[in-house]
């Protein structure tokens, strides 16, 4: 199990990570997991691979970004594991909602932290590991995004640029193919070409006619003719898996 602290008060992340490393002992003793602290004290470096702890406790009281900036930024960027805000100087209880920012997987521990409390917050982060839903990474100039192909909608290449439209409305263009971002793709069966410029999620189709399919978001792209079996392929696929998950 992996877990990030991200404080930039010195003796407070000191001691966070002392009681964690008591936790540690007690998972190795209770369950024969280990944990595994990632201590920082900045939001540049914390902010670098977020996506890989199954736990993330954060109080950044004095820096550029604090505390609310930063679960900001795990919010847009897609993280989903839960994000312990640890209440000192800063009431994130009420600060977090009067920021704006909704996410159901926003926790709150007050400081001084109690080993009971935290017991029971390692306890519920355990508990929430899931099998790990596959996610691939959008990069831009200025954002990196982590999405599962439920989350994308249809791809077209554009000059030296790929350009992808996700069902939160947002669109992120990055140099690339179209050939290379269906690579990447493998793994969402919900993915296929219709062109060999343009991709598109099978369950987002609004409308299709032997040359075209039009998506939810208005998007419609031709359907080259060596793709049109393809895409009746991949439909019936997703059927299927639908169909046996009901």
């Amino acid at each position: 199990m992996f877990i990030a602290v991200c404080d930039d008060n010195i003796a407070d992340r000191k001691q966070t990570e002392r009681l964690l490393g008591r936790q540690s002992d007690r998972f190795l003793k209770e369950f024969g997991d280990r944990l595994y602290i990632d201590s920082f004290g900045n939001a540049e470096a914390f902010m670098y691979k977020p996506e890989m702890y199954h736990g993330l406790f954060i109080d950044m009281t004095s820096s550029k970004e604090n505390g609310v900036d930063i679960a900001r930024m795990l919010v847009d960027k897609g993280i989903i594991n839960p994000i312990i805000m640890c209440c000192s100087s800063i009431d994130y209880r009420t600060q977090i909602p009067a920021a704006g920012i909704v996410a159901d997987n926003i926790y709150y521990l007050d400081k001084p932290i109690k080993v009971a409390e935290l017991t029971e917050t390692m306890n519920f982060i355990k508990s929430s590991i899931k099998v790990d839903v596959p996610r691939i990474e959008l990069r831009e100039k200025d954002e990196t995004v982590y999405v599962t192909g439920d989350d994308i909608i249809c791809v077209k290449e554009v000059g030296r640029k790929v350009r992808i439209w996700l069902t939160d409305n947002r669109v992120f263009d990055q140099l690339g193919t179209a050939y290379n971002f269906y690579s990447q793709c493998v793994k969402f069966p919900q993915i296929c070409p219709v062109n060999n410029s343009s991709l598109v999620n099978v369950k987002y189709v609004k409308s299709k006619s032997p040359l075209h399919v039009t998506m939810d978001n208005g998007c419609s792209f031709l359907i080259s003719f060596e793709y049109r079996k393809t895409i009746k392929e991949t439909q019936a696929i997703i059927d299927a898996i639908d169909t046996s998950s009901h």
